[in-house]
């Protein structure tokens, strides 16, 4: 368990991170210039924060009490976020001239849900228009999420005492998160890729300062880099985690330079699919939306370090540097890692959007 204890002010609202085997919670002031609290907590093995599943969900509710009550976090309200396992993700296309955009997308996505529209709810992002051919259409990101995943999130945030005031996808708190760093003039007119590796998953972003314009879930997490690990080296999958985890908090001075290396080939395997991913979906973004093409990404989440920045950067051929979700506040956290927080940073300022 980590706590941080930070200057108390005027309060905003609490980020709700719930991330696999994490649980991360983000209070800044009203105004959104100072972080107030943070806490962090990891679950126990089999617990599962997506689905929360019975035989977990009173463990979920004294976590959350015992986080609120012990972090000091001041009010009751929250933002929950909807992690890319609990949405589905879609980009369609429109015509250029079409009379009801909403009527459009339920129509088009009738066909692409695994269930009824009236067991969903649905928002949609229209991003601009494209060339398909000799035609112009609209390019639409549209977010599903099962009604019965919402009423499980309330019930559980309910449950723990504490009044969920909204509810937000994932890709938008990471664009809302690093959005506030983005005031070069040049910032704002190119297009950003924001890469965040969590416990369940990658996100890729490619944005402006305001407007997303691609988003994709990639299926690549730390538990893929720990099987890497572990076969490597002939450690259990336990082992390989405690190793990598261990291994990446000591200083670069205390480090085995033999076990750096060894760590360092493991990680090429999944480092490289990633990479080849990124590759494919930042030209996608710069053939679709023409003289649009990402300048520089920036790497966020749990596997956000300097050597992985490092690698991303030689196979992508643009600049790679690690974020820190908490650069444009006052009383910044400190720490390893700091990507970790980009979730419940971007939650944390949702009544700012």
């Amino acid at each position: 368990m980590v706590w941080t204890s930070l200057r108390r002010r005027r309060f905003g609202i609490i980020g709700l991170d719930w991330a696999g085997q994490a649980v991360r919670l983000v209070q800044l002031d009203h105004a959104g210039h100072e972080v107030l609290r943070v806490a962090e907590h990891r679950l126990t093995p089999g617990s599962n924060g997506s689905t929360f599943q019975e035989g977990h969900w009173q463990d979920c509710v004294r976590v959350l009490r015992r986080m609120w009550r012990e972090g000091g976090f001041v009010g009751r309200d929250v933002c929950v976020g909807l992690q890319p396992g609990e949405i589905f993700l879609q980009n369609i296309r429109l015509p250029q001239e079409v009379p009801d955009v909403d009527a459009a997308v339920c129509q088009e996505m009738a066909s692409r849900l695994p269930l009824p529209l009236e067991q969903v709810e649905m928002r949609y992002i229209v991003v601009g228009s494209i060339r398909q051919g000799e035609a112009q259409r609209q390019e639409v990101i549209v977010f599903s999420c099962r009604r019965e995943v919402i009423e499980r999130k309330l019930a559980l945030v309910e449950e723990a005492g504490l009044r969920c005031q909204g509810i937000d996808v994932h890709p938008a708190a990471l664009l809302r998160c690093y959005r506030a760093q983005l005031r070069r003039e040049a910032d704002r007119t190119h297009p950003l890729a924001l890469v965040s590796i969590h416990e369940n998953g990658t996100l890729l972003v490619v944005a402006t300062h305001d407007q997303p314009l691609f988003v994709k879930a990639l299926d690549l997490a730390p538990r893929h880099f720990d099987e890497a690990v572990s076969r490597a080296l002939g450690l259990s999958l336990e082992e390989a985690a405690s190793l990598r985890r261990h291994h990446g908090d000591r200083r670069q001075e205390g480090r085995d330079p033999e076990l750096v290396a060894a760590i360092h080939q493991a990680l090429l395997g999944p480092l490289g699919r990633l990479a080849a991913e990124m590759t494919m979906c930042l030209r996608y973004c710069s053939v679709t939306f023409r003289n649009q093409a990402a300048r520089e990404v920036i790497l966020s989440g749990v596997e956000a370090t300097p050597e992985h920045a490092e690698l991303f950067a030689q196979d992508l051929g643009i600049p790679v540097r690690c974020g820190n979700p908490f650069l444009p506040f006052r009383h910044s956290v400190k720490g390893e890692v700091l990507g970790r927080w980009d979730i419940g940073v971007g939650l944390a300022l949702w009544e700012a959007a």
